[in-house]
């Protein structure tokens, strides 16, 4: 049985908010056991049980694993058959806290979820090389992030997410500078965008993957 004790390597899962209540609750899936992820690493069923135990009071909750942008209070985490889960409550008193609980909203209207992230090290692992995989049956589990990025389409016209952005401006629990964007953009002509209209536009298409959505 190989150890490591000095990587840090930051996992996406294309994962599914469980439970989202109205006093910023949130329940998601972050892993999953058995899938082979893009770095050729499977977690095995039970290797989160140990830092789970051990660990989990140092276990923080970041906004795209940005160390200062925390998101609100991790409460419990636990594995099923299928998923490492975490339970964790916003901090709503905060402006990101409500920020990213208003987009947790709204893409449950959407039928849809932000994706999620762990930062983990790979204490106990099994490498197959015939497979190329490496099988781990311990992680160390540092932080989990929600991620407003990946799955995105920066060259997604406007005029198609007009609606999305409408319902986001209007929006009345968003901080105004948020709806200042939202606005502005909202007032585009195709083909007039200025260079920082362009950006804002990149920074809230990172948010999402418009294929799926019926406006």
């Amino acid at each position: 049985m190989e150890t490591e004790k000095q990587t840090v390597k930051q996992k996406i899962f294309l994962s599914e908010t469980k439970e989202l209540s109205e006093k910023g609750y949130v329940q998601i899936a972050v892993n999953a056991f058995g899938n082979t992820d893009s770095d050729g690493d499977v977690s095995l069923k039970g290797s989160f049980n140990k830092t789970l135990k051990e660990h989990f009071d140092r276990v923080r909750w970041f906004l795209n694993h940005n160390t200062t942008q925390l998101l609100g209070v991790p409460i419990k985490g636990y594995e099923t058959a299928e998923y490492l889960v975490m339970e964790a409550q916003f901090n709503l008193e905060k402006q990101i806290g409500r920020d990213t609980y208003e987009d947790y909203k709204l893409f449950k209207a959407n039928g849809k979820s932000l994706e999620h992230s762990i930062g983990v090290q790979a204490i106990k692992y099994k490498i197959d090389e015939s497979k190329g995989i490496r099988e781990v049956s311990e992680w160390k589990l540092w932080e989990f992030s929600t991620l407003t990025h990946w799955g995105s389409n920066e060259n997604t016209p406007l005029l198609g997410i007009k609606d999305l952005l409408l319902q986001m401006s209007n929006n009345k629990k968003y901080s105004d500078q948020r709806k200042k964007t939202l606005e502005s953009l909202l007032t585009v002509e195709p083909g007039r965008t200025t260079p920082q209209q362009k950006a804002d536009l990149k920074q809230i298409i990172k948010l999402f993957d418009y294929s799926q959505l019926n406006f």
